[in-house]
């Protein structure tokens, strides 16, 4: 079994959310939108070992204004593997009150803890329920609770090095304990370690997770097929068992990893033990923290194969291309309520699926951490519209603004994947033949939406043009060297271009704009660059 769904209510920085979980998956959103308040709340009520965790009044949801919520709740619903399995297992059963069948075939457990204030102070309930949120008569929940702690336990991974010391140790009555406590203790002293010590780690770790955890789906792996490479172009896992782990690449990398893995597993609060084929959920925050790209990728390589479930924060664009595209959850946070956006709602052809991998994935991964987007046909408009910003007095990078090219890429892609999570976008195109176009795709993307909120077309063929007749002639003439009046400005345009090149010239172009302020920024452009900002800034 695993952890499908949580679903949060009132509880500390989460006014409302609702997240559909994989076996692995990756949180992405900005600071104060719900990340660190998810992590505590599945930490308190099922990572801290003690049954059943006592909410208090700082755990209440508190709006802008300070006003405290009266009641709170947090449900989490787990599904078995298999339809049916949990009828069969011996293990499962000893939850067979609280499965419940659903249409897909599949069992469910449906537990909510919940928490109300009054006069008389705060109370709390946990409990069970069926399929359409009843709660079920049971005679003792909290022992079912409590079982539910012990086969699907939680622990939080951080950087070993800030970790606490004085927590206490879970008793494993294995040989490798003191090892294992030895090196983390020397990693988070920032010690060096040999080769010889990282062996010894590694095996100890194999030796840990091999005992406990059921390592089902996590020693093999099926051969990529195209479809999956297009989904999940980056992989950082490593191929074999557990017994193949070697100390190969950055070996501070892998202690790293080692010693994080170790002290997470280990400094389980309340003593309790870990029950053998336990399917624990891992909560690995921000895992490039500190760490050099390369480390990060072997670093992953060891917490990849971890045999339970993981979910994971980062700000990290190459870890993030390391999960499946369907398995990436952007968290928003608009009008005082915390959404979970992610892929589904749009239709993707196999073609879209390549393109998104290579011209967002690989090749922009930062941008999905994006607000809006800004999409442009090449080069020339990356350089000139930053800057013409900038002089409107936006700095797009703080407004959380990427500008992308996307004339090799096609624009639908680009918009698809924008929608469905829920980052803003607006398409700005020459007013050539191939600019109509693009504006007319996007016409036909629009969904009762303003046009103006998502396109603007250059009423010229291209962008010097259109800069040209914008009072900037004289930019042009100079650096074309071309002061008659008998030569025709497409001439000149093309003049300056082959002497400066289409960058050159846009950085030309922003040297004269600048001493004269916002002014001489084009209309178009000025009105442009305030309607996405005003979007992007609703996130907030």
């Amino acid at each position: 079994m695993y952890l499908e769904h949580v679903h949060i209510r009132n509880f500390l920085g989460i006014n409302q959310l609702s997240l559909p979980l994989d076996q692995s998956t990756v949180l992405m959103g900005e600071n104060a939108w719900g990340k660190t308040s998810l992590f505590r709340a599945l930490w308190r009520l099922m990572g801290r070992g003690a049954c059943c965790y006592e909410f208090a009044e700082e755990d209440f949801y508190r709006t802008e204004s300070g006003n405290a919520a009266d009641e709170l709740a947090i449900t989490l619903s787990y599904r078995e593997h298999r339809p049916g399995v949990s009828q069969h297992s011996n293990r499962l059963a000893r939850l067979e009150q609280v499965w419940v069948p659903h249409k897909d075939s599949f069992h469910r457990v449906h537990y909510r803890a919940r928490a109300w204030r009054d006069k008389r102070g705060i109370h709390c309930r946990h409990e069970f329920l069926d399929g359409s949120g009843n709660v079920l008569e049971l005679p003792n929940p909290s022992r079912l609770v409590h079982r539910l702690i012990e086969m699907n336990p939680v622990f939080r991974l951080r950087d070993s090095r800030g970790a606490p010391q004085d927590l206490p140790i879970v008793n494993l009555n294995g040989d490798y304990q003191q090892l294992l406590s030895r090196l983390s203790e020397q990693l988070a002293e920032e010690k060096e370690l040999s080769r010889k010590e990282i062996q010894a780690g590694l095996d100890a770790v194999r030796q840990l997770f091999e005992h406990y955890f059921t390592p089902q789906g996590a020693t093999s792996r099926a051969p990529r097929r195209a479809k999956d490479i297009a989904i999940h172009p980056v992989t950082l896992s490593q191929l074999g068992k557990f017994n193949d782990w070697q100390p190969l690449g950055e070996e501070s990398g892998l202690s790293l990893a080692l010693a994080a893995v170790a002290r997470t597993i280990l400094q389980a609060r309340g003593g309790r033990p870990i029950e053998t084929g336990a399917r624990p959920l891992l909560l690995i925050e921000d895992p490039e923290s500190r760490l050099h790209p390369t480390m990060l990728a072997a670093t992953w390589g060891i917490l990849e194969r971890f045999p339970g479930q993981k979910l994971v924060t980062t700000n990290s664009g190459d870890l993030l291309s390391a999960f499946p595209l369907n398995h990436l959850r952007r968290l928003v946070r608009l009008n005082g309520e915390t959404r979970c956006l992610f892929i589904g709602n749009e239709r993707y052809s196999a073609e879209d699926m390549r393109r998104i991998a290579f011209h967002v994935r690989i090749n922009r991964p930062m941008s999905l951490f994006a607000r809006y987007w800004l999409l442009v046909e090449g080069e020339t408009e990356i350089w000139l519209l930053s800057e013409l910003a900038r002089i409107c007095g936006y700095v797009l990078p703080a407004e959380g603004i990427r500008i992308i090219e996307f004339a090799q890429c096609g624009h639908s892609p680009l918009i698809k994947v924008a929608r469905d999570f829920g980052i803003g976008w607006h398409l700005l195109t020459d007013g050539d033949e191939a600019g109509q176009k693009y504006a007319q795709g996007v016409r036909g993307m629009l969904r009762g939406e303003r046009e103006t909120d998502h396109l603007t077309v250059l009423p010229r063929t291209d962008i010097e043009h259109y800069m040209y007749f914008n009072g900037l002639e004289q930019v042009f003439r100079q650096e074309a060297r071309i002061f008659d009046k008998h030569t025709p400005p497409s001439r000149i345009i093309e003049r300056a271009l082959s002497r400066r090149s289409k960058p050159g010239m846009a950085l030309a172009l922003v040297e004269a704009i600048e001493p004269h302020g916002p002014e001489r920024v084009p209309v178009e452009l000025r009105r442009m660059f305030a309607r996405m900002v005003a979007l992007a800034r609703r996130q907030r």
